[in-house]
């Protein structure tokens, strides 16, 4: 991992840069695959500012914090890029299984994503740390009793990922659905 360190209107002394090398090095534990990370530490009259930008190969995740203190605003931006590089190895991680979105998921990343583009200003992909999710209603619930068979039968026809019912055999409430894998998974509720 190379870390290139830039100061700004600001004395660099060794203690910042190993400083923020250290914490620099605590994100390797997310992702081994860190190519660059450049550091900008700025003042600006009374702010403090760190500045990261690093590469995960190919994805470029950029943050910014300010505080009174410098050592107060690396450790903060510091947070924000461990919590980005999470969610960006989870991803990875996803996709890597095979995980497929529900529509209800493709939702709130959309909502997710608009709510970012609006606040970064198009210019900084950011992430940001809360979001309200997004519900959508869908038809899923089968009123009259089936048996499992049935169900993935009703599947099939209705092009659905899933299905509710009430099972004819046990009487239980029963969840039924397509796998990723072109299995179907059974729920049922005790």
């Amino acid at each position: 991992m190379d870390i290139i360190t830039t100061a700004r209107r600001f004395e660099l002394t060794p203690q910042v840069r190993e400083y923020a090398r250290k914490r620099l090095e605590k994100l390797q534990r997310y992702s081994d695959r860190i190519d660059e990370v450049h550091v900008v530490l700025t003042t600006e009259k009374f702010r403090q500012i760190a500045e990261v930008s690093l590469r995960v190969k190919g994805t470029e995740i950029l943050s910014r914090e300010e505080s009174d203190e410098m050592m107060t605003s690396i450790d903060r931006v510091m947070e924000r890029v461990e919590r980005q590089l999470k969610r960006v190895s989870e991803k990875r991680y996803r996709d890597r299984k095979g995980g497929r979105k529900t529509a209800a998921a493709a939702g709130a990343e959309a909502a997710v994503g608009a709510e970012e583009g609006a606040e970064a200003g198009g210019d900084e992909p950011e992430i940001e740390d809360a979001f309200s999710p997004v519900v959508i209603r869908e038809e899923g619930y089968h009123a009259d009793p089936l048996t499992v068979e049935q169900a993935i039968e009703l599947l099939g026809e209705e092009q659905r990922d899933m299905l509710l019912f009430t099972s004819s055999r046990s009487g239980f409430v029963t969840l039924v659905r397509r796998r990723g894998d072109g299995s179907f998974g059974l729920i049922e509720a005790s």
